[in-house]
């Protein structure tokens, strides 16, 4: 399990753009099961639907591209390199089936399919109370800086 202060060290994203809150279950380099908790106060809603709030589809997927990165970021040590940047560079298959709301935790979990080198496919779906909202996947290039 990792905690949000742990997440801020792997991710490279910042206020107000870091989209898990928390990681329930994590195998490096294999799977991971992260939450991200949707608020009101959630600044991306402000401006989509402000009459009904939602979160934006591209922001779910944002969502799993982060808690993806953590799980290819992360190692058995626990030794992430400072330099390393994980990089979405596909979208594949991406379908949306139901509104996230405020006051909703969406549930992510994300399996890794292949891994070449640098480059990584992972599937994954989001979940809000065992409902699927999201699935797709994803592949992302590691580089370095």
């Amino acid at each position: 399990m990792m905690e949000f202060e742990e997440i801020k060290k792997v991710l490279k994203q910042r206020f107000p753009i870091i989209m898990v809150d928390r990681v329930l279950d994590i195998t490096p380099g294999q799977r991971i099961k992260a939450i991200k908790n949707i608020s009101g106060n959630d600044i991306f809603l402000v401006g989509h639907f402000p009459q009904h709030y939602i979160m934006p589809g591209v922001l779910i997927t944002e969502a799993l591209a982060q808690a993806a990165s953590i799980m290819i970021s992360c190692n058995d040590n626990d030794d992430t390199n400072k330099d390393e940047f994980v990089v979405l560079g596909a979208i594949d298959q991406m379908r949306f089936f139901e509104s996230v709301k405020p006051g909703y935790t969406l549930v992510m979990e994300l399996n890794m399919i292949k891994a070449i080198d640098n480059y990584f496919i992972v599937q994954g779906e989001a979940k809000v109370d065992d409902r699927l909202v999201a699935k797709g996947k994803l592949t992302f290039a590691k580089v370095t800086f």
